[in-house]
């Protein structure tokens, strides 16, 4: 397929990179803060990078972006309030916010430090006894960023919310409450980076490998949840793109049987946890979509830690890349919706008759657990044992000739780079769009953009992809 056949295509369905070129004038670099507690500072990291924030600021800087790390250990929605400006009498040790004069500032706060953790025995502070007393934590918390929401508009800074994420001493009921919390965030318009679906073990707690102690992530934990961050997203607020929201369209693509997918997205920077969504039509059996990428090898060195005189060791998740590219498969069968790893094993939807009829389709990969998670129309298919680093992603038919394309609608195409939970997916299922993490949302329809707020690209090729509304 000529490359200039598909650039063209690409240019004039969905925003081209050229269009919202990153800022990259040395001379005038745009500024980001990063603005919370202890994990946003970078607290637990033994390669002592700085953490998410450091390694942030090590992706954007070629791309000319300045990145200060003003967070403190500690602090929740209130104490933070007072590190906003310094004020009459500032504290010479503290990290204050405007004195960096951002442009943007993310707020990374925790609901752990606003103390909804329940009470071990013998403790009476920083957590709660009852769900009442919980549910207030909750609200509070909610309120509390809002308060920094407003309060960093109003200084004439861009706001950005990092959704809370995990705690070793969490069980269901503070996982619960993360979950819901995650889905509050992404109903409010302001952009968000999704660090549980990075970090989760499934259960709320860090993953294994990738904690320095119960509060905090070590290095291996700071690198995945830097990756949750869309490398774009920040560009994009600079070109002025809104929050996006769900579109209620009748338009879809339509896909003729071909030997090679006419859409793909390519991953220009490490991609680990994600989730590809889309919503098809099958009318014939055949290839859906693939994923192009390389297995993850693992290991889990152990780490010595100290504070004071207690000692203690930790695991390390170290990943390594295949040098191998391999590819997933999700393809219909006799009518069901099946994902083949490039491992070699499979799953399937537990019944037939998806031809004819839209459908759901996310499958969510998470590095933490190193497992994927195919979910149908909202509900758990089944789940594989894996680790990829994905580099490209093909709609509508397989990523390389020599096999054949289903005959198929498709709707909603979706990237998250975060792992989405049973909540989120069933979430996505009932029409509610899920922007945090979120680099890939094209409708799908004949004059739609990719609405997510990143710079990122798919090409089609409209030799084998009709645009159509209902009832053509």
């Amino acid at each position: 397929m000529p490359m200039r056949r598909i650039l063209g295509i690409a240019a004039a369905i969905l925003i081209a990179a050229s269009a919202f070129a990153e800022n990259t004038d040395e001379n005038n670099p745009r500024r980001i803060a990063i603005w919370g507690s202890s994990v946003a500072n970078g607290t637990g990291d033994e390669l002592w990078k700085g953490g998410y924030a450091g390694r942030l600021e090590e992706l954007l800087e070629s791309r000319g972006w300045e990145v200060f790390n003003q967070s403190h250990p500690g602090d929740n929605t209130t104490t933070i309030q007072s590190r906003f400006e310094p004020g009459d009498t500032p504290d010479a040790a503290a990290r204050y916010l405007t004195v960096v004069d951002p442009d943007y500032v993310v707020i990374g706060l925790s609901l752990g430090n606003d103390g909804i953790a329940q009470c071990q025995l013998g403790q009476t502070e920083g957590c709660t006894r009852t769900a009442t007393e919980a549910e207030a934590v909750f609200e509070r918390f909610a309120s509390g960023l809002q308060q920094l929401i407003t309060r960093v508009r109003a200084a004439g800074m861009t706001p950005v919310v990092t959704l809370p994420y995990a705690r070793l001493d969490f069980s269901e009921r503070e996982y619960g409450f993360t979950r819901r919390m995650n889905l509050l965030i992404n109903s409010w318009d302001v952009p968000s980076v999704n660090l549980l679906g990075a970090i989760d073990d499934g259960q709320g707690r860090w993953g294994r490998g990738l904690w320095a102690d119960p509060f905090h992530p070590n290095a291996a934990g700071h690198e995945e949840m830097m990756h949750a961050f869309v490398p774009s997203l920040f560009a994009a607020l600079d070109a002025d793109k809104a929050t996006p929201r769900r579109r209620a369209t009748t338009g879809y693509a339509r896909v003729r049987r071909t030997k090679q997918a006419p859409m793909t997205f390519r991953v220009d920077d490490t991609m680990r946890s994600h989730t590809l969504t889309f919503m098809v039509r099958p009318h014939k059996d055949g290839v859906v979509a693939e994923i192009v990428g390389r297995p993850l090898n693992s290991s889990f060195p152990i780490f010595r830690r100290s504070y004071g005189a207690f000692e203690w060791d930790t695991e390390s998740l170290e990943l390594t890349p295949s040098d191998h590219l391999r590819i997933s498969t999700l393809e219909v069968r006799d009518g069901r919706i099946s994902y083949d790893s490039s491992n070699g094993n499979s799953i399937s939807s537990r019944t037939g008759g998806f031809t004819e009829a839209w459908h759901y389709v996310s499958l969510s990969h998470s590095v933490a657990r190193a497992e994927t998670n195919l979910f149908i129309d909202g509900e758990l298919v089944g789940s594989i044992a894996e680790r990829l680093q994905p580099e490209s992603f093909a709609l509508g038919g397989p990523a390389e000739r020599g096999r054949k394309a289903a005959s198929a609608d498709y709707r909603e195409w979706m990237l998250h780079r975060a792992s989405l939970n049973a909540d989120e997916a069933a979430a996505l299922h009932a029409g509610v769009l899920l922007q945090a993490s979120l680099e890939l949302y094209a409708p799908l329809t004949h004059d739609d953009a990719n609405l997510a707020q990143s710079l990122s690209t798919v090409y089609v090729d409209s030799a084998v992809v009709d645009f159509m509304t209902d009832g053509e």
